[in-house]
């Protein structure tokens, strides 16, 4: 078998994690495989690395079966969106605070890397989504895949937008909002749970639509089928928009565009081991945090 390590090296505990992990794995007979864009002569020869496995993104994704990332759920949703068109599984190991998205957490390490060496796990098949911008002269702007969520608003902070939404092409409603979010149920446990929307099952392909601090009573989120689509607009009063998908990538749309979102036909694909639930692990994490907080 062979695993790709993805890791945040920002992480402070990282080099000893990795460490651990690169130990099992080499005692489990799997082979790792590191990206060169990761270069440091002292991770390789701490961690023993081949030097023909250290390869360059996406050369690397050929010849892995398997991706470890290793950080917390920013981390796996930055691989998620280079990794998934190559039907590689990815399975997070959390070296963040909640890890929504992680299998495996540090205590966890050994007997889950024997699992997977075993083949102990299942793949789960996540959707996601694709967006793009019809501009006024009918050109096509694709944005980046939309692993979680995209969120339309205003640019500036605290302003009122007004948001056209029409599904399949009918026209739905305006919403006067601070915002629009556009789910993923992968997503359904960010912002779009603080913002009071649903929480769907990581392999559900709805698409879900929450409002954020909506004025007037437009405050209930809608939940689509994966084949609907989406199309955002805006009345001739605002100017512009601004878009923000995952939390990370930004653009703007104005008056005269039109933003399109619509499922992926290509899926992620996370590892999933037997024994997790989803709603007990997610509770549990959610219970942890508040008392953290309190």
């Amino acid at each position: 078998m062979r695993i790709g390590f993805f890791p945040n090296m920002g992480k402070s505990n990282i080099i000893a994690v990795l460490e651990s992990a690169a130990r099992i794995c080499k005692k489990e007979g799997i082979k790792v495989y590191w990206p060169n864009d990761l270069e440091s002569e002292e991770v390789y020869e701490t961690l023993n690395i081949d030097r023909d496995h250290i390869l360059p993104r996406p050369e690397i994704f050929k010849y892995i079966d398997l991706a470890f990332s290793f950080g917390g759920d920013g981390t796996i949703i930055h691989l998620a969106r280079q990794i998934y068109s190559y039907n590689i599984p990815v399975c997070g190991i959390n070296l963040g605070e909640l890890g929504f998205l992680n299998q495996i957490e540090i205590d966890q390490l050994e007997g889950h890397i024997q699992r997977i060496a075993a083949g102990d796990y299942s793949i789960e098949k996540r959707g996601h989504l694709h967006a793009y911008i019809e501009r006024a002269d009918h050109k096509k702007e694709d944005l980046i895949p939309i692993i979680n969520e995209l969120v339309v608003t205003k640019a500036e902070p605290a302003k009122m937008a007004r948001i056209n939404l029409a599904v399949n092409h009918n026209h739905t409603q305006m919403y006067p909002a601070d915002g629009l979010i556009i789910s993923t149920a992968t997503g359904s446990t960010g912002y779009n749970l603080s913002a009071g929307g649903p929480i769907m099952k990581p392999d559900n392909r709805s698409i879900i639509v929450t409002p954020i601090a909506p004025h007037l009573i437009q405050g209930v989120s809608m939940v689509l089928e994966e084949n609907d689509t989406i199309q955002i607009t805006m009345p001739n009063r605002e100017p512009f928009l601004h878009i923000s998908i995952d939390g990370t990538f930004d653009y703007e749309f104005t008056k005269d565009d039109v933003l399109h979102i619509e499922s992926n036909p290509v899926y992620c694909l996370f590892v999933r081991f037997y024994d997790q639930c989803f709603f007990g692990t997610l509770f549990k994490k959610l219970a942890s945090r508040r008392d953290e907080l309190l």
